[in-house]
């Protein structure tokens, strides 16, 4: 089979727009960027949140939301692909292992004669003894046999290829980064920052506010100091833990230095980076979160959570500081040492950021990633 010729590719992952999730961000950006080149896409996710459209086209990107019967946990919509056509795809996508719109787009897949390729995100850390045991068990019969059935493994980083190896997965892994994509518009202050002390240090967290990024972390890691500390703090985002947030800014004893901005735009998000003297990553688990890669590209240095192995490829790069996971004192003095840093020392470790995000633009990722499709269509 030719494999210059322009392909279909199917991308199957339960979130994505308007969900705000790293792991969205991944297939969208990815998805444009193969359609840039001159392929078609399509996306199979769950309607959730509900839509006004189920099939659409945003960004060159046909989407396909496929509505519920249940959520599971509230994180596993139960969906069927029954009635959903592969005839013309080329390649299946799979973003994940374990969810039922993953599991029943595989067996669609295997059924049609479609080759898989399927991307390994995260480990996802379960915090009760029940839920570590249910991980387990899911990994056992679900998650190990998709990517056993898999014709091509992608993980993220070397971190995920060990990890897989100790999990008994078997066969060639792929290890490709998550991409990223400049923040092409001009930088706008948000409204609400206009008013601060210009003057004063800004720390910024960007992201979903969720157990998993960890803003409870950064709440704790704030109060932690007796009195001012001497740096503001911009929160930017939404999630499931919004309420919560606006409830903890109120009774904190240092709210008056923290801007909780809510999701911000493109514009905004890329004046926090511009403007912040670090970006702030508590997470208790990720991938290859886009935050880290857009700090860096932009020259902001990072105080990232350790966790499956982002500490260290901070402190690698030299692009900012590694904190433990769920250690908010550690985070409290990094933080503090962030924002007092000198401008020599805050200048090498933008620099350093800025070169090693090359690497990780999308025009990189997507040839490697464009590799394995042709080898598995041929």
């Amino acid at each position: 089979m030719e494999t210059s010729r322009p392909l279909h590719i199917l991308l199957a992952h339960v979130w994505y727009w308007p969900q705000v999730g790293g792991g969205n961000q991944h297939v969208e950006q990815i998805g444009r960027e193969l359609v840039r080149r001159g392929h078609r896409v399509t996306v199979w996710c769950a309607d959730v949140p509900a839509h006004e459209e189920r099939r659409f086209n945003r960004g060159g990107v046909d989407v396909v939301r496929i509505p519920p019967s249940m959520v599971l946990g509230g994180v596993d919509p139960v969906v069927s692909v029954r009635g959903l056509d592969l005839g013309d795809v080329d390649v299946v996508h799979l973003h994940d292992t374990l969810p039922v719109l993953i599991r029943r787009t595989l067996a669609k897949a295997l059924g049609a004669g479609k080759p898989v390729v399927t991307t390994y995100h995260n480990d996802y850390v379960k915090r009760t003894v029940f839920g570590r045991a249910l991980k387990r068990m899911r990994w056992s019969l679900q998650g190990r046999r998709t990517l056993h059935s898999s014709d091509a493994r992608i993980v993220l980083t070397p971190f995920f290829e060990d990890l897989l190896r100790k999990k008994g997965v078997r066969g060639h892994l792929d290890v490709i980064p998550n991409g990223f994509s400049p923040v092409m518009e001009a930088p706008e202050e948000p409204l609400s920052m206009k008013e601060r002390d210009g003057s004063r240090p800004l720390l910024s967290f960007v992201g979903r506010l969720s157990d998993q990024k960890g803003i409870d972390v950064l709440m704790d890691a704030l109060d932690s100091y007796p009195g001012d500390p001497g740096f503001d703090l911009a929160i930017a985002g939404k999630g499931e833990l919004s309420d919560w947030l606006n409830e903890r800014h109120a009774a904190s004893n240092l709210g008056s230095i923290v801007s909780v901005l809510g999701l911000v735009s493109e514009s905004e998000k890329r004046w926090l980076y511009e403007n912040s003297a670090a970006i702030i990553i508590p997470s208790r688990f990720e991938g290859l979160p886009t935050v880290l890669l857009e700090s860096m590209h932009s020259g902001t240095p990072v105080v990232m959570a350790d966790v499956n192995g982002l500490g260290a490829l901070v402190e690698g790069y030299g692009c900012g500081l590694s904190v433990p996971m769920e250690d908010h004192t550690s985070l409290a003095e990094a933080m503090k040492e962030s924002a007092m840093a000198d401008s020599q020392t805050r200048s090498e470790w933008g620099l350093a950021g800025r070169k090693a995000a090359d690497s990780y633009l999308w025009s990189s990722v997507t040839d490697s990633v464009l590799e394995v499709y042709h080898r598995v269509v041929g």
